[in-house]
C-alpha cells in the first residue's frame, strides 16, 4: 500500500494509520460530530534548540524531551530495558494517541550502547528522520515516537 497524507496537517503517513503521528488527528471517517483534541505543540525553535544542546556531564544515558506535550523533561536511561508507550506502566510514559500503547524498548547492549526496538506501533519509531525497527543510538541523535522528538545524550 502506498503512504497516504494527514488530513489537518499533509504529513507523510502509512497506509494504515488510524492517527497522525505529526499532530494527532484521526485519519478514519467518522459519522458522529466527535470533539477532536488539537495537541498544543511549541513552535519556539529556541526549546528545540535547548533541548539539542548536549547537557553538562552526566553520570547515565538520558532522553530529552524536544517536542510534544512533556517539553525539556528527561528522561534517566538507568534500566538495561526501558520500555516507552502510552501504557501508565511505561517507564517512559507518552500520553498521546500518536503513541501505541506498548510503541518501543530502549535496551542496553553489552557493550553498554543504547538502542531502540519499535514493537510493532502503529505509527512506528523513527531515528534522525528514518524509520527504524531497532537502532544503535549515538549522543545526539532524535528520535520520533509519535509526536514526540526526543534527543539522546549518551552518558559523559
Amino acid at each position: 500500500m502506498a503512504p497516504s497524507t494527514c488530513r489537518r496537517c499533509g504529513e507523510i503517513l502509512n497506509a494504515n494509520a488510524n492517527f497522525c503521528w505529526s499532530c494527532g488527528a484521526p485519519q478514519h471517517d467518522a459519522d458522529s460530530p466527535d470533539t477532536v483534541a488539537v495537541p498544543v505543540v511549541a513552535s519556539d525553535d529556541l526549546v528545540h534548540a535547548e533541548a539539542s544542546s548536549a547537557p553538562t556531564s552526566s553520570p547515565v544515558d538520558t532522553l530529552v524531551v524536544a517536542s510534544g506535550s512533556r517539553t525539556l523533561e528527561r528522561f534517566e536511561l538507568t534500566k538495561e530495558v526501558s520500555s516507552v508507550g502510552r501504557h501508565e506502566t511505561s517507564d517512559i510514559f507518552l500520553d498521546d494517541v500518536s503513541v501505541s500503547r506498548h510503541h518501543g524498548l530502549f535496551t542496553r547492549t553489552a557493550s553498554g550502547r543504547i538502542t531502540v526496538r519499535d514493537l510493532n506501533s502503529l505509527n512506528g519509531t523513527y531515528v534522525n528522520g528514518a524509520r527504524v525497527e531497532e537502532s544503535a543510538l549515538r549522543s545526539g541523535d532524535e528520535i520520533q515516537i509519535g509526536k514526540f522528538k526526543l534527543i539522546f545524550w549518551s552518558a559523559s
